[in-house]
């Protein structure tokens, strides 16, 4: 099918199912014009290339394919526009019969299969696809048991075929308790691990809990349940030492691209996640997407959109062929009847920016050798550690760490001051100690990065929040 092309136009894509060599064709298409090439798996899109056409409208693709199963829509867009597209195919490519899916949950793992062609064979059809669905997902241990005002901590790791970007959240988290995560974001490269820890109130109603698990690989949502047990607590009076839970009024938002680099007529995928302040993701809530451009002037806005099952919305929209170079910024706003509304944003470049630019890729807090940990006694020492992506040019860096304590009172605010090199990955830790009885429950880090001090004229460019508890002493 084709929108704007000339009626005689056709297109057509050749797929070496043992190589992955793909060949895509377009003939007496629009003469002298740029096409770009995606695919469209259930979420999200690829881009798998661009390529010209020549004066009598001829235009072709090379593209190799890694090992796996592919599977959704083929399309070819010109100026943004769709031009040519197909129903949904699948295909696998390699030497192997079949590609699993599997999520595991304790000792119970369930496989689906895919069945491949023939890895000698040579497909034709008019489209291609491509979303490698090996995925390995794991959490442990399937169940716990800890009296109410404890906490209990299971290990996540996801192994993926490649790179992924991934986004964890919980849902079905018991009440007057919160879920936080080691890590709640980041890249499998080719695996991602971190460390969910429930931490519950003397408040929490002992019963049995089932709390879901879920992971955004790629676009691709997986889920595994486990367990959490809650006994009578073993506080009989209600002090100052039991934690202190918030009421899940507020929420929490997530966002960022599929890469942080694109060139002009490339298309840019925006994904997040919407919970709650106990860590529960939030369905059908409302989310709005603007994208500025370098100079400020607003480029895409998408409003109405809604959060899924596991809290996740999704964007995309197509670069102009003459898309100004420099720093985007995206903004998302979420909105939800009963919680406090959030905002948040990301920024991306295109072909090169002469200004800083910087995305702040994990918060966490560890120990002094980066080790995740999430549950704190009094008298340890915190290291919060600031994971920054410098997508921009050099420039001497102020990296802001401020803690709140349950009540929103700020308890430390710790400075440095960095030069942070383009191109280059930057981590830092920043370690206080928890002296004398400090406030058990709940505590929130707020890390920023500007570009000079506040009070010089500075800017902040990027802020990211995250969560650890303290047990009463």
């Amino acid at each position: 099918m084709t929108n704007t092309e000339p009626p005689n136009a056709t297109s057509g894509v050749e797929i070496n199912t043992q190589t992955g060599q793909m060949h895509l064709e377009i003939l007496q298409a629009t003469p002298n014009a740029t096409y770009t090439v995606l695919f469209l798996p259930t979420n999200g899109n690829i881009q798998l290339g661009t390529f010209a056409t020549d004066a009598a409208g001829h235009g072709t693709l090379q593209a190799k394919l890694s090992m796996g199963v592919y599977a959704g829509i083929f399309e070819v867009l010109r100026a943004g526009v769709v031009q040519f597209t197909s129903a949904t195919v699948t295909i696998t490519i390699g030497t192997t019969t079949s590609v699993s899916v599997t999520e595991t949950t304790s000792q119970t793992t369930t496989t689906s299969t895919l069945n491949s062609t023939s890895s000698n064979e040579t497909e034709t059809t008019t489209t291609m696809s491509n979303r490698t669905l090996q995925t390995e997902f794991h959490v442990e241990p399937p169940s716990r048991s800890v009296a109410a005002g404890g906490y209990a901590s299971y290990n996540i790791n996801i192994r993926q075929q490649g790179t992924a970007n991934v986004f964890l959240a919980a849902r079905g988290v018991p009440p007057k308790s919160v879920a936080i995560f080691s890590q709640d974001s980041g890249l499998a490269a080719p695996e991602f691990h971190s460390t969910l820890t429930i931490v519950t109130s003397p408040e929490t109603a002992p019963a049995t809990y089932s709390v879901m698990v879920v992971a955004l690989v790629n676009g691709q949502e997986y889920d595994a349940q486990i367990v959490l047990e809650v006994t009578a607590s073993t506080i009989t009076t209600q002090t100052t030492n039991t934690i202190t839970v918030s009421a899940r009024t507020s929420l929490s938002l997530t966002l960022d691209t599929d890469v942080h680099h694109y060139e002009p007529n490339a298309t840019v995928y925006l994904q997040g996640q919407v919970t709650d302040d106990s860590g529960n993701v939030i369905a059908s809530a409302n989310v709005d997407v603007q994208v500025d451009a370098p100079g400020g002037a607003e480029i895409m806005t998408l409003a109405g959109l809604q959060s899924d099952a596991a809290g996740v919305f999704q964007a995309t929209f197509a670069l102009p062929l003459n898309a100004q170079a420099g720093t985007y910024t995206a903004f998302a706003s979420a909105s939800k009847q009963g919680y406090i509304g959030a905002t948040t944003r990301t920024t991306f470049v295109v072909a090169s920016s002469s200004t800083p630019s910087v995305v702040i890729q994990a918060v966490y807090t560890g120990d002094s050798a980066g080790n995740p940990i999430t549950v704190f006694s009094p008298g340890q020492t915190v290291y919060v550690w600031v994971v920054i992506e410098n997508i921009g040019s050099t420039f001497q860096g102020v990296i802001w760490v401020q803690i709140r304590d349950p009540n929103g009172i700020p308890v430390q605010v710790l400075i440095r001051i960095s030069s942070l090199i383009g191109g280059e990955t930057f981590r830092d830790g920043y370690g206080f100690t928890l002296l004398g009885k400090p406030s058990p429950g709940l505590y929130t880090i707020n890390a920023l990065v500007s570009d000079n001090m506040i009070s010089q004229g500075g800017v902040f460019l990027a802020s990211s929040n995250a969560q650890f508890a303290v047990t009463p002493s």
